[in-house]
């Protein structure tokens, strides 16, 4: 039994010998390798265009770092965290190929709406998440006035979701604004009215019924002779004219 557990440790020893001497062989090996080529690749799904491959370089490299650099002088994590780290990413992933391939994957934050507040300016994303904005790139999102609390933003961004994901109000609510402490008007693209929210925690039965209204009546009635819509009433909509 003792000679067994003797024949045991030596196989052991033997084998961990051989897994260091593999590793820094191979430490070695990538030091002395050139990066022979930058893949860059940003998320295709998203309309935003915050970041391009100019952008990755710069944050990347800097100005005095040439890209041709030997692998075992790149740090993968620390070019993670430098993309991680720009505004407008939401996460990277950055790995090499066997040939020689820094490999870059980015997905950028997705903003939803963009609120003004005074002379302040900023995109909300669907993360409810402030996010600054862009001297690169502008992202076409409705626009939402007024201060808003913490707990207004994400349901905020609810409200946004449910209105991206419905043609009709898609197309027709282009701006959302805060009147006072827990009161929310939107403002549609077609008619010369504004739409009355009220509390924005019950949204949902609310642009329903908005929906309802605009399918039955929008083609058949002159909605500009109407000066508000009002949905804050129990299963009916208050629609006052000029």
């Amino acid at each position: 039994m003792k000679h067994n557990k003797t024949y045991f440790s030596i196989i052991l020893l033997l084998y961990m010998i051989c897994m260091i001497s593999l590793f820094y062989f191979s430490q070695k090996t990538h030091q002395n390798r050139t990066l022979k080529k930058l893949n860059i690749f940003i998320d295709p799904l998203s309309k935003n265009h915050f970041v391009d491959d100019k952008i990755i370089k710069n944050i990347l490299f800097s100005k005095t770092e040439k890209i041709e650099n030997k692998i075992g002088q790149l740090c993968i994590l620390r070019m993670e965290k430098k993309l991680n780290n720009y505004p407008f990413i939401k996460k990277s992933e950055v790995f090499l190929s066997v040939d020689g391939t820094l490999n870059v994957q980015v997905w950028q934050k997705e903003p939803i709406l963009r609120i003004k507040n005074g002379n302040k300016e900023y995109y909300l994303t669907k993360d409810a998440e402030n996010l600054e904005l862009s001297s690169f790139y502008s992202s076409k999102v409705i626009l939402a006035k007024g201060p808003f609390l913490k707990e207004e933003k994400k349901y905020l961004t609810s409200l946004i979701n449910f209105i991206n994901s419905d043609k009709l109000l898609k197309n027709q609510i282009i701006s959302i604004k805060k009147n006072h402490k827990n009161s929310f008007i939107l403002i549609p693209k077609i008619g010369n009215h504004h739409i009355i929210l009220g509390n924005i925690k019950d949204f949902k039965n609310k642009l329903n019924k908005l929906k309802a209204f605009y399918n039955q009546y929008l083609n058949k009635i002159d909605i500009n002779q109407y000066k508000s819509i009002d949905l804050q009433y129990k299963d009916q909509i208050v629609a006052k004219k000029r």
